[in-house]
């Protein structure tokens, strides 16, 4: 099947945060990018925020994607909100589009004209599940080991830091 059959997406037209000016203040509302920044900063904006559930955010232009669970606004109209149609498990297509390794070097608009008509050969839901959930479960070790690996380096440091006053 065609991604277009397994996915909807729509314009975040109605997501784009007004103001540019963000803060830090993590208990405000999240303005993401799909590149490697995801989170631009927060915003006190409390209107026009998506808040539809789980959801692909795709950069029409670098291809980029990330999987999204919470409320949040967009910078630009250059992202796709990708969600899943009926049968088709959201998560499970995340990771094939990130197995697709989608690099480009033109800066056009992908999404409709190449990654829309890309052929998936669609596994069974219940092989779907198993696979989101697999993936779900290694993303969650390799945070927990990125955190492990940041509270050593900080241990380190302060040894360091110990040692040589």
């Amino acid at each position: 099947m065609e991604i277009n059959q397994l996915l909807t997406y729509e314009q975040p037209t109605a997501y784009i945060v007004t103001n540019d000016e963000y803060s830090t203040d993590t208990t405000l509302i999240p303005v993401l990018t799909a590149n490697k920044g995801f989170v631009l900063g927060y915003t006190d904006e409390d209107f026009s925020i998506y808040q539809k559930g789980e959801c692909i955010i795709f950069d029409d232009f670098t291809m980029d994607a990330k999987y999204v669970s919470f409320p949040f606004k967009v910078k630009s109209s250059a992202i796709k909100i990708l969600t899943a149609k009926p049968n088709v498990n959201l998560r499970f297509m995340f990771e094939y589009l990130s197995y697709l390794e989608l690099k480009s070097e033109e800066h056009k608009r992908h999404y409709i004209s190449e990654i829309a008509s890309l052929v998936v050969e669609l596994p069974s839901k219940e092989m779907q599940n198993k696979i989101a959930s697999l993936m779900a479960s290694l993303d969650n070790k390799l945070a927990l080991e990125e955190n492990t690996k940041v509270k050593y380096e900080d241990e380190k440091q302060y040894q360091l830091s110990q040692m040589f006053i």
